[in-house]
């Protein structure tokens, strides 16, 4: 029973400590968002999935952002792209639609 508060008190002192360090931290988040962006979006582009791209994240409050990107498509790009973001909804769609 020793151990099992130990450990709990542990458990709330480390939760404590990574909370604070969330906070300290999360004024740098945009820009780790975009960051992380980019290099998805870098990937599609390496694949040909996209022409082209650029991404920027906004920090409009605490754990509040905006994302904003901007990519350049082709027609088949673009149709293929709107087809993996709503399969269910343009599968009426599918026979004016070919890959």
């Amino acid at each position: 029973m020793i151990e099992e508060s130990v450990s709990e008190s542990l458990m709330e002192s480390v939760t404590r400590v990574m909370f604070r360090l969330v906070l300290v931290f999360e004024p740098l988040a945009p820009t780790a968002i975009t960051f992380y962006v980019n290099q998805r979006l870098h990937r599609y582009k390496e694949s040909g999935e996209i022409c082209g791209y650029k991404a920027h994240t906004k920090r409009l409050g605490k754990f509040h952002y905006r994302i904003s990107m901007d990519l350049d498509l082709t027609g088949k790009q673009a149709i293929r792209l709107v087809g993996n973001i709503f399969p269910k909804q343009l599968r009426q769609f599918r026979r004016w639609f070919h890959d």
